[in-house]
């Protein structure tokens, strides 16, 4: 292929016509182009351009003035870049794809560099590592430029700092200034997690509690197991400032334990950094936890692990000057049936993927502009180029924007994005027996069931809508029911409980709320909002929010049993569960499959409260019409941060894995906390 020409341009760009500056999405990929072929005076006429494939090319490096200014999303994968620098010509750019390129080996450096040292040359060896890194490290076929010397830098240090050595910045050279002034932070909406059926629009946090708490835990008989305060992260921070106590973090989710072949952190747990996450680790004691890590970068390189799902084909990604940051570290081949101990975790612009062992930031994956509300995963069953089939574990990520983002945490990018709907996505969730269906709740009162597909060689999703069930009201929790889950749906609401027929033999393809469910008798038993949902076995459903400072435990088959034809059915309560008495809204409730019988849930004091409900399922009728007290409550443990006691906190959400070993709270203040059973 020669040098580009603008009748070329016209053919192979969208939409299709005569002039240039009209185009909005180029295709150039598999025309083996070189670096030299991309002449910057004639790339400079698509001043409407935001979408640019490059991929399958030859090209050794970009051009550092190709004047797009509007470009948004850029295609760069399988080719011979050996530098990135020059993607900070494109201030808008939010997607971009480099797998299939050369990449950093700075944790191989750090491993060879470790194994020379003697204990005694310990205490200088951080200085002397990240200089050896920005001296040895060769990124791609090219010499280190600047850029990449800073970028080692970062990395480097984030390896000293996993160690608990700090670098002295008086030994390294400054970061390299950035190639382009910083733009100005555009306002955004806040989280919308009210019940205002307004459009999205600036609005004000929960309270911030201070008085003082001691920790220890409530109502423990010595039968129950034992959780003790593991760690505590600031992982989430709103332009990576070590300082914010205010991102709030709204849902959480366990990877699925894998049952052949390869999981995120296998049985040894231990995982190697390869990038750095703007991370603050703060070490818990009994009244006095202390600040053991600094503010990160966010700047990261992958490094091909012992396994991959593609052999055939290079899916690590490069650091990336992107708005959509992708940082990670090296994932351990798992061992079969072994149980999950890495927890997603979503709030601000960030999405993070979490060893609970270690305490370390596996991944990270940052949208600009973009507040997460919900996350959720499933395990597709893929068949490589070569005809070999593997498992991939796929992250879907949803909030503010109304987008779905689809992220293959393994290979590490964004694999696909799904404009699910105009307003923002309150909650979403995976089929439990079709791997590829999702189910989306938005704020413009719809949930959405999609069928994603299997992604192509390409790590490509052909995304198609399969129902659209329509709300009354704002839907906040989704939960198919568990004895039929390919039948019924369930979602709270901010009008109260909805039920809705999702069988896709069915010709419909929009419904509406088959049954409304009221959880007491009176005016005002319809119309409450229900913003904690799961069930607790194949028939026992928990919900709150219904009903101040209690928690309902309620049967859906002996519910079901007397519908008829009625549209509004009211619950048989099975028991009720005693819970805070405050007035705040949309602490979610979870369910553990350990013994089918564990129910977790939050307070506005930063507690959690445990509930081991098996013995009251299994007690003869009739139950105790008084609430029943919590198996434990787990109190706040008050870290340090900023030199201040954290004393209370609001707990927004508490998942515990399927085996009960680990626990993950995510709160209000930015903190992600991590318990373990003893």
């Amino acid at each position: 292929m020669g040098p580009l020409s603008a009748r070329l341009l016209m053919q192979r760009g969208r939409p299709k016509s005569d002039r240039l500056g009209k185009i909005r999405s180029l295709d150039l990929s598999g025309l083996k182009l070189l670096s030299e072929h991309l002449d910057p005076k004639l790339l400079s006429r698509l001043k409407q351009l935001q979408e640019l494939d490059l991929s399958n090319n030859q090209l050794e490096t970009l051009p550092a003035n190709l004047g797009l200014s509007h470009l948004r999303v850029l295609r760069c994968a399988n080719n011979q870049l050996g530098d990135v620098t020059a993607l900070c010509q494109f201030p808008q750019l939010e997607e971009l794809s480099l797998e299939g390129n050369p990449f950093l080996t700075v944790t191989a450096h750090w491993e060879k560099f470790k194994a020379a040292l003697s204990p005694e040359e310990a205490e200088k060896a951080q200085a002397d590592f990240v200089r050896s890194a920005v001296r040895d490290v060769r990124y791609g076929p090219e010499s280190l430029s600047e850029f990449t010397q800073w970028r080692v830098r970062m990395i480097s240090e984030e390896l000293v700092a996993s160690g608990g050595i700090q670098v002295r910045e008086a030994d390294i050279p400054e970061r390299p200034p950035k190639a382009t002034a910083a733009r100005e932070p555009r306002a955004k909406p806040a989280a919308l997690k009210r019940p205002d059926d307004t459009p999205l629009s600036l609005s004000p946090n929960k309270r911030v509690c201070t008085s003082s708490s001691s920790a220890h835990v409530e109502g423990s008989d010595g039968s129950q197991p034992t959780l003790e305060p593991l760690h505590f992260l600031q992982c989430h921070s709103k332009n990576n400032s070590p300082r914010d106590l205010e991102t709030q973090l709204w849902a959480c989710a366990f990877e699925p334990a894998w049952e052949e072949g390869m999981s995120l952190v296998g049985r040894q747990g231990r995982a190697r950094p390869r990038g750095r996450s703007r991370t603050s680790y703060l070490d818990w004691a009994p009244g006095n936890a202390t600040c053991r890590g600094q503010g990160l970068s966010e700047w990261g390189a992958w490094e091909r692990p012992p396994t991959r799902c593609c052999k055939d084909r290079k899916k690590e990604l490069q650091g990336q000057t992107s708005q959509n940051v992708f940082i990670g570290l090296i994932l351990n081949t798992g061992q079969a049936g072994a149980t999950s101990q890495t927890v997603a975790t979503c709030g601000g612009e960030a999405v993070c993927v979490i060893d609970c062992q270690t305490g370390i930031v596996l991944h990270k994956y940052k949208a600009p502009g973009e507040e997460f509300f919900s996350v959720a995963w499933t395990a597709l069953t893929v068949v490589t180029q070569a005809g070999h089939k593997k498992r991939w574990s796929v992250l879907a990520a949803a909030g503010l924007r109304g987008l779905v983002r689809l992220l293959h945490v393994q290979a590490g990018f964004c694999c696909g994005v799904i404009r699910a709907h105009k307003k923002a996505i309150a909650t979403l969730c995976f089929s439990p027996t079709h791997e590829t269906h999702l189910f989306t709740a938005s704020y413009d009162k719809r949930i959405i069931l999609w069928d994603l597909g299997v992604p192509n060689h390409d790590y490509e999703f052909q995304a198609s809508q399969l129902l659209t069930l329509d709300t009354t009201s704002i839907p906040l929790r989704l939960c198919p029911v568990a004895s039929c889950p390919d039948t019924y749906l369930l979602a709270g609401c901010e009008g109260g409980c909805c039920c809705w027929d999702v069988r896709l033999d069915q010709p419909q393809k929009r419904r509406v709320c088959e049954v409304e469910f009221v959880f007491s008798e009176g005016a005002e038993a319809a119309g409450r909002r229900v913003d904690g949902l799961a069930f607790v076995n194949e028939d026992v459903v928990a919900s709150k929010g219904n009903s101040l400072g209690t928690i309902c435990l309620w049967s859906w088959s002996q519910t079901w049993v007397g519908r008829g034809k009625q549209s509004t059915l009211a619950v048989v309560v099975l028991a009720r569960l005693q819970w805070s008495p405050t007035k705040l809204a949309y602490f979610s409730l979870s369910t553990c499959p350990a013994g089918e019988g564990i129910v977790l849930c939050g307070d506005e004091e930063g507690n959690v409260w445990v509930y081991d409900v098996r013995h009251i399922l299994t007690q003869p009728s009739p139950l105790p019409a008084a609430p029943q007290a919590p198996t434990q409550i787990l109190k706040w443990p008050q870290p340090w941060a900023l030199g201040q006691m954290v004393t209370k906190t609001m707990v927004n959400t508490v998942v515990a894995n399927p085996t009960f070993t680990y626990l993950t709270a995510l709160t209000d203040s930015n903190i992600v906390a991590i318990w373990k059973r003893q």
